[in-house]
This record gives structure tokens, sequence and C-alpha cells, in this order.
């Protein structure tokens, strides 16, 4: 037998072996969920209030047109940057179609669906793969509408979109096999990049991707983050703003891959001893108030130093780490340990409602 067929039956034995994957939304809600949701806004004066709020975006979005770029530019640049600035503007898109799915769902109102196909077919036709998770991640929000309302999109403009998911997972990932071993194998970049690779996986329900997608995770998980619950990068950057930056998109990709599959990346054990759950809890004194720690004063990091240089607030050196930054890392965390919701209410400083739209989409998910 020749190596070629060896290798292709190595690969499809693999395939094989992945985690089972439930047909459905993996990312968003599914139908169950969004009956669920439509019943506790109805129900609950907090959830409508969030709810209210995100309509009243997607009604303004209805009368505008989309704005894509070709190249989102925003890692490694300061915040006056002219490239930045321009791609922040464009960036305002991703918040409308996410609003805008959300509206569809749960007013069922054609003329919001017909407006969010429209934004992510101009976003697909016009912006470029590139090989950045960092800029990549800024589509989260396109992601998780579109997975919303894919089975609603003709098949014409999904062939589109899909294409260039698909550009975008390819490229992440084949750079990754041409670059040599260094720090971004497995700093926060990486942690980025298997999030992006694990949406578009369960978005096309990609076999190819989501393998990749469990071999990476187990790595990182091993290598990002340390038995003691900190992390390499935290221990590169001084700071607890990168250390909650790698930790919220482990989280997504556990979320995800628990939706779709049952298995618990949260509670995973690494081969060092690491995992999500230890470097959460490492992070839960210091938003509590706990702890306190000042923020990038041994950083190993350049450009940590030209942007304190430049006045950005967040990222005064020796300023104190600011906690209400670390909330997304509890919502996310409270999806598999509901003590952290005690967090998130001090934090968002609002008892007794939800701190936010995410909280209520949380509530209902199983």
């Amino acid at each position: 037998m020749n190596k070629k067929k060896v290798c292709l039956i190595l690969f499809f034995g693999l395939l094989s072996c992945t985690l089972t994957v439930v047909k459905g939304q993996h990312l968003s809600l599914n139908t169950a969920e969004l009956k669920k949701l439509t019943s506790l806004i109805k129900s609950d004066k907090s959830a409508q209030k969030e709810f209210l709020l995100l309509e009243k975006q997607a009604k303004i979005a209805l009368q505008q047109k989309p704005l894509p770029i070709e190249i989102i530019i925003s890692e490694g640049h300061l915040a006056n940057d002219p490239k930045k600035i321009k791609t922040l503007k464009s960036l305002a898109d991703l918040k409308k179609i996410y609003a805008l799915a959300y509206t569809y769902k749960l007013t069922n109102s054609e003329e919001y669906l017909t407006k969010c196909i429209q934004y992510i077919l101009a976003w697909a036709k016009t912006n470029k793969a590139i090989a950045n998770p960092i800029n990549n991640s800024k589509l989260d929000p396109l992601f998780e509408a579109y997975d919303l309302i894919k089975e609603e999109i003709k098949p014409s403009d999904k062939k589109i979109i899909d294409h260039w998911f698909t550009q975008i997972a390819a490229i992440e990932i084949a750079t990754e096999r041409l670059t040599p071993f260094n720090k971004i194998s497995y700093n926060n970049w990486n942690s980025h990049k298997i999030k992006i690779v694990a949406n578009i996986a369960y978005l096309l329900n990609d076999k190819k991707y989501q393998l990749f997608v469990d071999t990476s995770l187990k790595k990182q998980i091993a290598m990002n983050l340390y038995a003691d619950g900190s992390g390499a990068d935290f221990k590169e950057r001084d700071a607890l703003h990168y250390h909650y930056y790698t930790l919220e998109p482990l989280l997504t990709t556990a979320i995800t891959i628990k939706r779709a599959t049952g298995f618990n990346y949260y509670s995973f054990i690494s081969t060092s001893g690491s995992s999500i759950e230890k470097s959460v809890a490492f992070l839960a004194p210091y938003a509590t108030g706990e702890k306190t720690h000042a923020e990038f004063v041994n950083s190993q990091v350049p450009f940590d130093r030209k942007r304190a240089q430049s006045k950005e607030s967040d990222y005064i050196i020796g300023a104190n780490f600011n906690p209400k930054k670390a909330m997304d890392v509890f919502i996310s965390a409270a999806y598999f340990n509901p003590k952290y919701l005690s967090i998130v209410n001090k934090l968002a400083e609002k008892p007794g409602s939800y701190a936010n739209w995410q909280c209520v989409l949380n509530a209902v998910k199983n």
C-alpha cells in the first residue's frame, strides 16, 4: 500500500473519531430555545428591556446601507491610526447584523431577515480572508447571526457566504502549518484562531475543521494555560487584561463544542494539569476586588509601552486591573458554573435583573 493511501486511511480514521455533532444551531439558539426566549421576554421586564435595545438597533439598521471593508485593520495599530478608525466605522455593521438576525427571529418580520442577508452578503463579497485571528475575531457577531438564519438563506447566497467562511478558516489553518513555532503558536492569538475555526467548523459542519479544533484546543489549554490557573499571556504581558483576552475565545469555543457534541472542554484537564476552569477561578478574586494587580508593569512586549505612551486608557502601565473588563469571561463561565452569575451581577451593578443581552440568551440555552 503506498504512502498516499495510508495517509488517507489515517485521516479519515481520525475524522471518524471526532465527537458526534448534533445538527442545529450551536453558536446561536435552536428552535426550542427561541421559544423559551420569546416567553421570557414576554414575562420578564428585565429581559424585555434588553430585547428592546436590540430591536432599536435593528430598526435603525433597516434604514442604513452596509459598509463592509476589504481588510480589517485593528491588531497592532494604535487607536488614533486612520486605518484602524476606518475599520471601526465598518465594524459597526456587525452589531447591526446581529441585531437584525435576533429581531427577525423574535418578531417574524421578514424585513429584518432581508436586510440581515443583504448585510452579510455585502461583507462576503467585499471582505478578504486574512491570516490574523485578532482581526478576524471582530466577525463573531456575524457568525452568530448567520447561524441563526442560515436555514432561511437561498442556496446561491449561502454558497457565496460559505465560500468566504471557508477561505477564512483555510488561511488561518494554513498559516499555522507554514509558520515556525513561536510565541503566537500558543498565546492569545492561537486561542482566537481556534475560536474562529471552531465557529466556521460548526456553522458549516465541516469535519476537517472540527478535527483541527479538537486537536488544537487540547494543545492550547496545555500550553497557554498553567496548572496554577495563570497562563502564558499573563506571564508575558504582566496583565490580567491578556489573561481574560485569551480566556474569552477559549470559553466561546468550549460552549460551542458543548452545545454541538456534549463534550465539556471547560473542565477538561490538559496533560500539563491546566484547565479553562482553573484559569477562570484564578481570575475570580481580581474580579471581586479581593485581589488587585498593577497592569503591564513588567510586560515583555514593546507595543504595550507604545499604547501607554499614546494614552490609551486600557493600557496605562501600573494602573490597577479594571474588573469590569472581565465581565464577559464570567458570563461565559456561568454557562458551565452558575455561581459566576454573582460576579456578573456585581460587576454589572444591576441586582435582580439581567446584566446584558448575552445573559438573557444564556438563561434559555441548554
